[in-house]
């Protein structure tokens, strides 16, 4: 099997079948918890990702408000209201409580975040035989994760808050008859779950998570395991792409289209029109990615002066080099 690149890779029934050997107790499995949490879960560093300090909770909260600050010089409105003055610790000191400690629950979910990471987030796993360990998309990796952890016999996700009736209503509407009832239902069933772990609970990683703890030994002991099937793993930099979808609107207008002559309904006007707008839509385009090709290469020079990343420093660790594609270049 291949995928759209031509590149050889897994079937989804041996995706499954490589994920129950690289962790055949589950990812909370004993030997998982000896790895990371050799004096107990409570004891473990890593476990600080779902008990954050009061100052994390704060630092995190200003982190936030500060981006939907700059987002909002970058694309400014005249009715929008004053900004809200960032908030204090003394703000969010009261109102932090200690949560208790869930071994089996926290560790399988650390795990799959943490695997998030390493096979998806635009990194390469390579098979001994050259495969690829192909998830799919940011989100269909995620989705597969959870369906490989409702296959476990470890606990079920913290129950999710129900949607609003509004929702509600218009998720259950069966108005498209069978095949948009059911495909609405199963929108609501990726969005709450059934009780089970849905993409939501892995898409992006540990990126809002990351900064509560060193999760260095976390990727180490997924890479130690990868290592022991041969596998590789090369690091792609981070980048923002922008996507044209003219060309794909383009070929579903022709299918709708079907036999029938593209000049059957040819409008002088209208052609003039739409060849301007995809000019002025190709000038626009151009002008984005010259932006973010300068903000890319200013991220990657930026990083040679700083520590690798925690996935890169444990890789090293585990094979006792830095992976492909680390250091990175513009």
């Amino acid at each position: 099997m291949t995928n759209f690149e031509g590149r050889n890779i897994f079937e989804n029934d041996e995706l499954m079948a490589e994920f129950a050997i690289l962790f055949p107790h589950g990812w909370a499995g004993p030997d998982v918890l000896q790895e990371l949490a050799p004096d107990g879960w409570e004891a473990s560093p890593v476990s600080a990702v779902f008990h954050p300090s009061a100052v994390q909770i704060y630092e995190e909260t200003v982190r936030m408000h500060r981006n939907l600050a700059e987002l909002a010089k970058a694309r400014p409105r005249p009715d929008a209201p004053p900004p809200s003055p960032e908030p204090t610790l003394e703000e969010i000191q009261p109102e932090h409580q200690a949560s208790p400690f869930e071994t089996e629950r926290e560790l399988q979910d650390l795990v799959g975040l943490c695997l998030w990471d390493i096979f998806s987030d635009n990194h390469e796993v390579v098979a001994a035989d050259g495969r690829l360990y192909d998830l799919g998309s940011s989100r269909s990796s995620a989705g597969f994760l959870a369906d490989v952890l409702n296959t476990q016999d470890g606990p079920k996700p913290l129950p999710r808050p129900s949607p609003d009736a509004f929702l509600s209503e218009m998720l259950n509407k069966s108005g498209g008859g069978a095949e948009q009832s059911e495909f609405m239902k199963e929108l609501l069933k990726e969005m709450v779950g059934d009780g089970g772990y849905t993409y939501l609970d892995f898409y992006m990683g540990t990126h809002m998570i990351s900064g509560r703890a060193d999760l260095e030994p976390v990727y180490a002991m997924i890479f130690r395991r990868l290592h022991a099937r041969g596998c590789e793993w090369v690091h792609h930099f981070p980048r923002l792409q922008v996507v044209d979808f003219r060309p794909l609107k383009k070929m579903l207008d022709e299918e709708k289209r079907g036999n029938e002559p593209e000049f059957e309904n040819y409008d002088p006007s209208t052609a003039f029109e739409e060849e301007q707008e995809n000019q002025k839509r190709d000038e626009e385009l151009a002008t984005m990615r010259e932006s973010l090709d300068e903000g890319h290469r200013e991220a990657v020079e930026a990083s040679r002066d700083q520590p690798p990343p925690a996935t890169v420093r444990a890789y090293e660790v585990v094979y006792g080099q830095f992976p492909e594609g680390w250091p990175p270049e513009a």
